[in-house]
């Protein structure tokens, strides 16, 4: 006799075959999951060091200036009209590209 493809047997085997490869497939999910988060805090992470380097790169002795004296200088620097308006203008410009009028 040969098993037919349409047996209990063959078809119970099947079931288990995929619900292993269910499984598996949900462990793949909970792992890129898990992943998004980290990969998201690294972005993030370069992002600042990038920036915080350009900043630097202005700064005369960084290094000798407290986190409070830099937030100052920063303060000043964008109360500037022209500084307000370059930005604003940047932010549109970013909206118009992206067709996206609830940017900010």
């Amino acid at each position: 006799m040969t098993k037919h493809k349409t047996g209990v047997s063959y078809l119970q085997g099947q079931k288990e075959k995929a619900e292993q490869k269910l499984r598996y497939y949900q462990h793949q999910e909970k792992m890129l999951e898990h992943r998004i988060p980290e990969l998201t805090r690294k972005a993030r992470t370069h992002r600042l060091c990038t920036r915080g380097g350009m900043l630097e790169s202005f700064l005369i002795c960084p290094g000798e200036l407290t986190d409070d004296q830099v937030m100052e200088l920063l303060k000043l620097s964008f109360r500037q009209q022209e500084v307000a308006l370059a930005l604003a203008k940047m932010i549109h410009d970013l909206q118009e590209a992206r067709g996206d009028p609830t940017l900010l």
